[in-house]
């Protein structure tokens, strides 16, 4: 009886983990510039802060509050294609993904931790 009854509390440990965790995921975003006068650089950096803009949206949106990861040196991928004006001047067009926002749950477990 002993052994079930810690197995039983044991269990719901991971029960209440296992929701902690599960609510602590990412939430991806994607960004597209559309095309513009300006360097692939600047470009990518517009496309990247437009799909954390989308992450964090959806991390809102779901009842979390979006936080930076911690130390994190990338905050998304960017695809860049470029083309010429009539006078020979570049444009851009980026496409970001942006997956540097994770939310924090707003369980009382976690707000009193």
């Amino acid at each position: 009886m002993r052994t079930s009854a810690g197995a039983l509390i044991l269990g719901a440990g991971f029960l209440l983990v296992g929701a902690a965790v599960t609510r602590a995921a990412e939430y991806p975003g994607w960004g597209d510039t559309g095309w513009e006068y300006a360097s692939k650089r600047e470009c990518c950096a517009a496309a990247i802060e437009i799909a954390a803009s989308y992450s964090a949206t959806a991390c809102t949106n779901s009842g979390g509050v979006p936080r930076p990861f911690r130390g994190a040196t990338e905050r998304g991928t960017c695809s860049a294609e470029w083309t010429q004006d009539e006078n020979g001047s570049l444009l851009y067009r980026c496409r970001g993904e942006g997956v540097g926002l994770v939310p924090v749950t707003t369980s009382a477990w976690t707000e009193s931790s």
